[in-house]
């Protein structure tokens, strides 16, 4: 069967039926389906659309039932089971689960995803089997096309995709990148753990910093004291909150809604006067 796709979604016709199952065929070529694979009843000349993948025996099987994960579709998967010298396996909405090859994980097996946390993934396959694979980072906020922003102070929950030599690359499910460098950490981290972060940083739309520690250890960090540190040397800076969001960015490297919460800050606490496009530093302060 050269021409059918394997680890790929197949639009067949159902030639016939027999005991086992369903004849498919298309114009690239043929295959079984047999009925324990197939989500419903099916009848002769209806058209279906059906999944090729290795079995356990390493023969190409089709089904109808749709996996969460494609040659060509990444998405996050469950983790559900580890298996020293292999790797761990994940749920792709399949009979059988899907390896993840420790040559694709850390060396370390303390850093292996355990049952229960989540991996962002496609397929690849080969001439007898199919596998999982983590794709390149780029390629996550790429297939997910994350809307919107995050704030800045914003605690959100993400799962470790990376661990690099500084630091921590890890995603929102619905794919924001932030970035966490190890000495904002608690303790060691592993592939595909679920994790609670703060923003405390805004690279781009997408991309972010952040930290796992308690906020308060990082006060100089705050995009208050940023603000104030700026007020000190200049008396007066040209923004407000009424000032364009560009601009905001370019200078603070923050976004509007931060650099609002930011000032609110500093007025309770009476250390400026606030304009729609100025901010200026309180004598006393």
């Amino acid at each position: 069967m050269p021409g059918l796709k394997i680890a790929q979604i197949n639009t067949m016709r159902v030639d016939s039926v027999d005991a086992d199952g369903y004849h498919l065929e298309n114009e690239d070529g043929a295959i079984f389906l047999h009925k324990s694979l197939a989500k419903h009843p099916l009848k002769a000349g209806e058209t279906v659309e059906a999944f090729l993948y290795f079995d356990q025996s390493k023969t190409v099987v089709a089904t109808t039932y749709k996996p969460t994960i494609t040659a060509y579709q990444s998405a996050w998967v469950d983790v559900v089971e580890q298996k020293f010298g292999l790797g761990v396996f994940v749920n792709i909405n399949l009979k059988k689960d899907m390896l993840l090859s420790k040559d694709d994980l850390p060396h370390l097996k303390e850093e292996w995803p355990q049952k229960g946390d989540r991996v962002f993934a496609h397929l690849k396959s080969g001439k007898t089997q199919m596998v999982a694979k983590i794709p390149a980072r780029f390629q996550v906020a790429k297939t997910l096309e994350p809307r919107g922003e995050l704030e800045v102070g914003l605690t959100v929950k993400a799962w470790v995709f990376n661990l690099g030599p500084e630091g921590l690359v890890c995603f929102t499910e619905d794919g924001f990148e932030i970035y966490v460098y190890y000495k904002h950490t608690r303790s060691q981290h592993r592939i595909g753990e679920a994790v609670e972060i703060t923003i405390t940083h805004m690279v781009n739309r997408l991309k972010y910093n952040g930290t796992m520690t308690p906020q308060k250890e990082h006060a100089m960090e705050s995009d208050a004291d940023r603000i104030l540190a700026e007020l000190k040397k200049s008396k007066t800076i040209p923004y407000g909150d009424k000032s364009d969001a560009d601009a905001i960015f370019k200078a603070f490297h923050m976004s509007k809604a931060a650099f609002k919460r930011a000032l609110g800050t500093l007025y309770k606490k009476q250390l400026v006067t606030l304009s729609p496009h100025q901010t200026t530093l309180k004598d006393e302060a």
